[in-house]
């Protein structure tokens, strides 16, 4: 292959001199195989890196491949697509996740939490716990084990707030919103049930002592006529056996959280006068 041939629209540039058919969709697998040609076989990919790979949300202001090599390592390559950090990591911390080498996921905690704001690492743990990639458990005896480490005091303040059942980062945002207001914590995904057993629904957040029950509505609640209809029906139910259901979009939660703050403490108030 000729070099003009290799610069043609058939072919991608992926990184350094690495290239990939042009019909390949980028994503960070490609670029972490990429990657691989170019780091010495003792790296292993970490930070958000490995976040993206595990299939952790973390935010996209990054897109360089983070990859940590041992400090030992006699050729470090330096290339702007690449960000290589220096440390060893221990066997018992490594992963082969689809025969790529990466951190498990209690040192990336860790590692988020140097890296990332309070709110995502929150968002991350939340997804590791949802989708069992490690225990809380697991997590806190590797940070109780940690002494002196970048993160890991925030690391341990934002474990009493991670929580298993929250089924998305706009839940985790809308719990912490309403949790960093002092409000008390609400519970996550618990079905409801009302006084003869009937099950009425499962609410994104709620106060099942007070029967507040709060959903946040993302754009495929609006789009989707089904589920638009099911949403009705749910809400229908619960304002029968006298909940309040107060709904939250993307606006209210990013633009006007003030008034969401209200609404809840309000509704609150409201029903603990009954």
């Amino acid at each position: 292959m000729t070099e003009r041939e290799l610069r043609s629209a058939q072919y991608r540039h992926v990184l350094h001199d690495v290239y990939v058919p042009a019909s390949l969709d980028d994503c960070v697998r490609v670029r972490c195989d990429a990657a691989s040609l170019v780091l010495p076989p003792t790296a292993v990919f970490c930070g958000v890196t490995a976040a993206r790979l595990y299939g952790v949300p973390v935010p996209d202001t990054d897109a360089r491949v983070h990859a940590a090599v041992p400090a030992t390592a006699s050729t470090v390559p330096r290339i702007r697509e690449l960000k290589v950090h220096s440390y060893t990591i221990t066997a018992e911390h490594l992963r082969n996740l689809h025969g790529r080498r990466v951190i498990s996921p209690e040192r990336l905690f860790l590692e988020l939490a140097a890296s990332v704001r309070r709110i995502d690492l929150i968002i991350a743990g939340d997804h590791m716990l949802r989708h069992r990639l490690c225990t809380r458990e697991r997590l806190n005896k590797f940070l109780q084990d940690c002494y002196r480490r970048r993160g890991v005091r925030k690391a341990r303040f934002a474990m009493p707030h991670l929580e298993p059942r929250s089924d998305s980062p706009a839940e985790t945002r809308l719990r912490m919103l309403i949790v960093d207001a002092n409000l008390p914590r609400p519970v996550a995904n618990q079905d409801v049930f009302n006084d003869w057993g009937v099950w009425l629904a499962r609410p994104d957040l709620s106060y099942p002592a007070v029967k507040i029950a709060i959903e946040y509505e993302g754009l495929h609640h609006q789009q989707d006529h089904g589920q638009y209809s099911h949403d009705i029906e749910r809400d229908g139910r619960l304002i029968d056996d006298g909940w309040i259901v107060i709904r939250v979009n993307k606006d209210g939660l990013f633009r006007s959280p003030r008034i969401v703050v209200n609404r809840v403490r309000k509704a609150l108030a409201q029903q603990r006068r009954r």
